[in-house]
């Protein structure tokens, strides 16, 4: 999970102002939620408020909330990618136990065909995936094909 920390400061005006900690590694996680953040707050004011604007100020903020979108849209793209591009590394590097953690049978027997979101990664069911349920303390692979009878203990 990203976290974000800060302080509230005070900039050399006088307002206050975000102060990210001493340390902080910039990311394009934490410009995602900062975009998809402000897109948010803007929508929801426009939702409430909206017919107080005048027409020009309507469209303004119309108009930014739909540039926040696409800046947002594109964004998740890249993520998206990077996230299977991890995956797909880690897949084929073979450098652990088990791709993804679930906490049972059923929830293993459940995991969709496509976009497993697992340690910041999407997965795919395919031949050599493999999943660790917790209740049965068991890693379980795909093997000889991708339908839940193909789950085999290892």
């Amino acid at each position: 999970m990203h976290k974000i920390k800060y302080d509230i400061g005070i900039n050399d005006n006088g307002r206050p102002c975000i102060d990210l900690t001493e340390g902080y590694e910039d990311s394009r996680e934490d410009k995602f939620f900062a975009i998809e953040l402000a897109r948010y707050i803007l929508q929801e004011v426009y939702g409430r408020r909206s017919a107080e604007l005048d027409k020009n100020s309507g469209e303004i903020m119309e108009s930014s909330i739909n540039f926040l979108g696409q800046i947002g849209d594109e964004m998740a793209e890249i993520m998206w990618n990077n996230m299977r591009a991890q995956a797909e590394i880690h897949f084929l590097l073979d450098t652990t136990r088990y791709h993804v953690i679930v906490t049972s049978i059923k929830e293993r027997d459940d995991l969709p065909e496509k976009n497993i979101l697992a340690f910041e990664k999407l997965y795919d069911r395919r031949l050599g995936l493999k999943v660790y349920v917790i209740n049965e303390g068991k890693i379980y692979e795909l093997v000889n094909g991708l339908e839940n009878e193909n789950w085999k203990e290892i």
